[in-house]
């Protein structure tokens, strides 16, 4: 039987569970993370058909009783009420122990509920300042669009903003192309133009994203797939970045570039307005 140690103490069976997981061990899992909006899951069924998605493709055996009403119903149960709005944040871990080759099947999972101060989608619009993140590049491919335990890079790029004094930082591709930032997906508007980045690319498949596509035609926007150069920062009316706690965050400056955040608004008012908010 293997033996945890931790600050030179070994611990017990049970205590040494914790730091045998294999998403501690090999980030070997992925998690959800969800807005709560009195009592209500933010888009609940777009996050359970992505995180069925993404247990699939990474070959996780999914529990008989995970079906989309008892997944929520269990999920809301860890509610502290329901007049407040809450970021809950499902992790999802494959069991098996130490070795790449897990020693048996079956998940296991964590439920954070953390309480939020704004109430719905933040209001005023949160804004934010960012620059590129050029020290590490995302691969594409379909590991690349999941949220995945090894978040390795999204943490670099988180630390590279706070020691710049900045927001948030912009993720590129291989080819040098806009990515999303470290806190979520990336579009930049131009005109009547929405473009982001496709999930061919490595784009993180996101609920927002999802959502601001679907919405965007009825608002009077071309919506674009593509992968842009940093330049078209440079062209941009307006940048935004989306997350499924923030909705619509309004990018208001990059390097010398100052953008608008009005269209960034209406978007996030018809997030705010949508049935499945």
């Amino acid at each position: 039987m293997s033996q945890v140690w931790y600050h030179g103490n070994i611990l017990s069976d049970a205590e040494g569970q914790a730091f045998s997981r294999r998403s501690h061990l090999y980030g070997d899992g992925l998690f959800e993370t969800i807005r709560v909006h009195r009592g209500r899951l933010c888009f609940w069924e777009s996050h359970y058909f992505r995180l069925m998605s993404s247990m699939r493709i990474l070959r996780m055996d999914i529990p008989a009783s995970w079906s989309p009403d008892e997944m929520e119903a269990e999920l809301r149960s860890y509610l502290p009420d329901t007049s407040g709005d809450y970021r809950l944040r499902m992790a999802v871990w494959r069991e098996g122990g130490v070795g790449y080759a897990p020693s048996t099947a079956g998940v296991d999972f964590a439920v954070h509920v953390t309480p939020l101060e704004d109430v719905g989608y933040p209001h005023p619009l949160k804004t934010l300042q960012v620059d590129l993140f050029q020290e590490h590049k995302k691969a594409a491919g379909l590991l690349s669009t999941l949220k995945a335990s090894q978040s390795t890079l999204y943490v670099l790029a988180a630390q590279f903003a706070l020691d710049q004094g900045l927001d948030d930082a912009i993720i590129l591709s291989h080819e040098n192309r806009l990515l999303e930032t470290s806190r979520g997906n990336l579009f930049v508007l131009k005109g009547a133009e929405l473009t982001t980045a496709p999930l061919a690319s490595g784009a993180l498949r996101g609920v927002i994203r999802e959502q601001v596509l679907r919405l965007a035609p009825g608002l009077g926007w071309t919506v674009k797939e593509e992968a842009l150069s940093p330049f078209a920062l440079l062209d941009a009316d307006e940048v935004w970045m989306t997350n499924a706690v923030d909705g619509v965050s309004a990018i208001t400056q990059y390097r010398k570039s100052v953008y608008g955040m009005a269209q960034a608004e209406r978007m996030q008012n018809a997030l705010r307005a949508s049935s499945l908010f």
